[in-house]
């Protein structure tokens, strides 16, 4: 990310603890968490498919389109009410927030999630309104920041938006990812036939991975959700993930984002942050990167976290050196990254890069030497 996370005070107390506690450090604002009960759903039509939540389970899946990963429950406000609940309302809570201002730049998170994304419950804790939080740690985000060694991120996530369930993939099934910024998955045949209508079920990120066989009509694949039932998503928003990827393929990836908003803690297509950009961009093309922008840059030296591939530094004076797709590195000195863009190639002589640059701005493809930060160097991940 963009700039050094917040200094939290500690949770001990709070958690490991399933009862109502009144009063509990680290409990959302009455408000938040009274509005976020009421707040709206993506669709009607996902709405009416019932949450099936973790439940003390130690492994539960994202069972959102996309769910916060926030820094701590006490954390939250009152605006954040529509990402807390199942179905999420993410564009909902994106438009709550605003593009520029204090709402939007100091979202509380950590992080985000896809759907169907593996995570291990370390503590659960119950707030004095009722809603059950669950401490984890995220699989394919590495960071520094996880401690024990699974090349997970952790953070803060309401338990409603995960499952202890998971419907297995059916058999013959391949497994593709939403290469569409976005893309629509259909409750009905008809609906995906006509990506339009009552059938709309649920809106998924870029980089969500399903399971999926063809159906009698070309052009349209069937996946099944954690609960069993059937979903129908469009051929074209679909994409299996390239055997043999390269650095320009990232910058092809990265070209579909070109005019998002920016959004801190952003791991996902509707707004990413400066590292969720190049994280996610490698993660589509199959390459496991560090979540945040320091680890990024070490991983160039050696110092990659568990999980992670390992990269190689270039030099900040070796700027012949750099290849499309590496990721720059910018901030105060070596150890002090603060943000990270993706190295495109040279324009009239100029070096290039797209990056997330910070809120109330979008992702955008400009000169890194004229961008008012300081370059340190770059990590290459692919050839």
């Amino acid at each position: 990310m963009s700039s050094p996370r917040m200094v939290l005070v500690a949770l001990a107390t709070a958690v490991a603890s399933l009862a109502p506690v009144a009063g509990a450090p680290g409990a959302p604002a009455a408000s938040a968490t009274a509005a976020a009960s009421a707040a709206g759903a993506t669709s009607a039509a996902s709405a009416t498919r019932a949450a099936r939540p973790c439940a003390g389970a130690r492994t539960c899946y994202v069972d959102v389109s996309v769910a916060e990963i926030w820094t701590a429950p006490d954390q939250v406000r009152t605006v954040d009410a529509r990402a807390l609940t199942h179905p999420v309302d993410i564009r909902g809570w994106l438009a709550d927030l605003g593009r520029d201002g204090p709402l939007r730049h100091d979202v509380p998170g950590e992080t985000q999630a896809l759907y169907g994304t593996r995570v291990t419950v370390e503590r659960t804790w119950r707030d004095a309104r009722g809603l059950l939080w669950d401490h984890v740690l995220v699989d394919g985000q590495p960071s520094p920041k996880d401690t024990t060694g699974r090349g997970a991120y952790p953070g803060w996530v309401p338990d409603r938006q995960l499952t202890s369930a998971r419907a297995a993939a059916p058999s013959g099934a391949t497994p593709k990812r939403i290469a569409a910024p976005t893309a629509w998955a259909y409750t009905t045949l008809a609906a995906a036939v006509a990506a339009a209508g009552a059938g709309r079920a649920t809106e998924y990120s870029y980089g969500t991975a399903f399971s999926v066989r063809p159906t009698e009509v070309p052009g349209v694949e069937r996946a099944t959700a954690h609960d069993g039932t059937a979903l129908y998503l469009r051929s074209a928003d679909l994409t299996e993930v390239r055997p043999h990827p390269t650095g320009a393929d990232a910058v092809t990836e990265a070209r579909r984002f070109l005019g998002l908003d920016y959004l801190w803690s952003g791991a996902s297509a509707f707004g990413y942050d400066c590292s969720g950009l190049t994280s996610q961009v490698y993660a589509m093309l199959g390459v496991t990167v560090p979540r945040d922008t320091q680890p990024q840059f070490d991983a160039g030296a050696g110092r990659a976290p568990a999980g992670s591939a390992t990269g190689t530094r270039i030099a900040k004076e070796d700027l012949a050196a750099l290849r499309p797709g590496d990721v720059l590195a910018f901030g105060q000195d070596e150890d002090h990254v603060t943000h990270a863009g993706l190295y495109t190639g040279t324009k009239d002589g100029r070096p290039m890069m797209i990056n997330s640059p910070r809120t109330g701005e979008r992702v955008r493809e400009e000169p890194f030497l004229s961008s008012g930060r300081t370059y340190l160097g770059a990590t290459r991940f692919l050839p």
